[in-house]
């Protein structure tokens, strides 16, 4: 996603950046859609036994929209879609040693899904990757034993179809202290859901103003720009910056929200006139959070959702959403909407520009993870990883696509 619009989803180590810009830059991408494995009452997943399903906090998943509340996947049609069309020997990873990793922990992950189809759809993609010798028989391979399907809306979301998009989020480093001070003064805050269940869904303003609250603070950021975006990203790590102590670092994930409606910093300034929010990106925000920081703050300010985070090990980061365990892939996990692809799902994407080819080139991804404006049929929102470069890469990601569903041939439709 991008940093303008994803809801709870870039990593910057503060001394990679210029001192003007560190703490900035840093907290920008979006967590990824990633993230939190918590317990709550929506289980991600079609046909999935309720005593074995993943359970998802539900503030933390895209609103539900019309027909798809009640019936879920059952107000999708489900389209078959011609392989032939499509250039498939580039999905192979060849001989790239991290592309090769990324690949085979991405269907590690999806073989993990409650889904029963999800799991042989990524265990079969795990099979032809080791059988194959080659770009072409890795191809050859998935013709013979997947099919591919596109969602398409019956009774809602109809724009989705015609108005497919591709963003990008990451892991945000940010520099931070556990005790707030005239510097450090906006928050990173833990649940309140049991130590204060009546400020849990209270607006932002309120929290803010809540002493018990800000005592629940897991710590405390001195960037309105990075307090925001590690909000919107939805994890980060952490570099404790204490005066006359060692650097420490910690890991935090997203558990919950406020449950209130989110506005991204990116439309916050919008409606101030400082930018496009539909055509500006990170480096636009930059500037502004460079010559305006109190324009940044406002804008932080007026976004009513708060999100609620826990401290998790490095050996589980960045987490996972509605599988039951692994970590977000660089390049190939992604958030979807939970309501049409079930947890673990492979995605051919296919960017929109090539129409016309002969054979269209795509991408596989996995769903992985899932964020509060990740909606529709055809909105994906790829993992980029940790460090500047993941940030700047993914806060530039804004490509028009199809998304297709990858099966396994003769399997019931999804």
């Amino acid at each position: 996603m991008t940093m303008l619009t994803h809801t709870t989803h870039t990593t910057t180590t503060p001394g990679e950046l210029a001192p003007s810009v560190r703490g900035r830059l840093s907290s920008r991408a979006q967590c990824a859609i990633a993230l939190s494995v918590c317990v709550a009452t929506l289980a991600l997943g079609v046909g999935c036994a309720p005593e074995t399903a993943v359970r998802v906090e539900p503030t933390l998943l895209p609103p539900t929209v019309g027909a798809v509340e009640t019936k879920g996947t059952a107000a999708i049609r489900w389209e078959a879609v011609d392989l032939s069309t499509f250039d498939l020997a580039g999905i192979f990873p060849g001989r790239d040693l991290a592309q090769r990793a990324g690949f085979i922990a991405a269907c590690k992950n999806s073989q993990g899904s409650v889904d029963r189809q999800v799991a042989a759809d990524a265990a079969a993609l795990d099979e032809i990757f080791w059988a194959a010798k080659d770009g072409l028989s890795f191809e050859k391979f998935l013709r013979e034993r997947c099919v591919a399907s596109r969602a398409s809306p019956s009774r809602f979301d109809a724009a989705t179809q015609s108005s497919g998009l591709l963003t990008g989020y990451a892991t945000p480093t940010v520099r931070v202290r556990r005790k707030a001070d005239d510097r450090f003064r906006f928050p990173i805050l833990g649940d309140l859901r049991m130590a204060h269940p009546q400020l849990a869904d209270a607006p932002r303003a309120e929290i803010l103003a809540s002493s018990a609250a800000r005592e629940l603070a897991l710590a405390w950021i001195d960037d309105p720009l990075g307090w925001a975006l590690v909000e919107t990203n939805g994890t980060a790590v952490l570099v404790i910056d204490e005066p006359n102590a060692p650097r420490e670092e910690a890991y935090i994930s997203r558990v919950s929200t406020n449950g209130r409606p989110f506005t991204s910093v990116g439309r916050g300034l919008a409606k101030a006139g400082l930018l496009d929010a539909s055509k500006a990106t990170l480096a636009d925000v930059v500037r502004i959070a460079e010559r305006d920081p109190a324009a940044i703050e406002r804008a932080a300010l007026e976004n009513e959702r708060v999100v609620f985070f826990a401290e998790v090990p490095r050996t589980s980061f960045p987490p996972v959403l509605g599988l039951p365990n692994g970590r977000l892939v660089p390049g190939y996990s992604c958030a979807a909407d939970p309501k049409i692809y079930p947890a673990g799902s492979v995605l051919l994407l296919s960017e929109r520009a090539t129409r016309g080819v002969e054979r269209r080139p795509v991408r596989v991804v996995f769903v992985h993870d899932a964020g509060g404006a990740i909606s529709g049929t055809e909105r994906i929102d790829v993992y980029f990883g940790e460090g500047s470069q993941a940030i700047l890469r993914a806060g530039d990601m804004r490509i028009e696509v199809d998304v297709m569903r990858l099966s396994l041939r003769g399997a019931v439709s999804p």
